[in-house]
């Protein structure tokens, strides 16, 4: 997956980066897409490419 940056949000802190994240969990729940899995960002070249791992938690 690679993508340009869309997000006008500036992103400098922890409590930030996991709000944002949430936030996109949430959309794709709502959109009916499941966010579960291993998930690959390619920068290409821009900077670290990196995996990402989303584990659905047991209450």
């Amino acid at each position: 997956m690679t993508t340009d940056r869309t997000s006008d949000d500036e992103i400098t802190s922890k409590t930030e980066f996991e709000a944002a994240l949430g936030r996109m969990i949430c959309a794709a729940l709502e959109n009916d897409v499941d966010p579960r899995g291993t998930w690959e960002y390619r920068t290409d070249g821009a900077g670290s490419d990196m995996e990402v791992m989303v584990i659905e938690l047991a209450d």
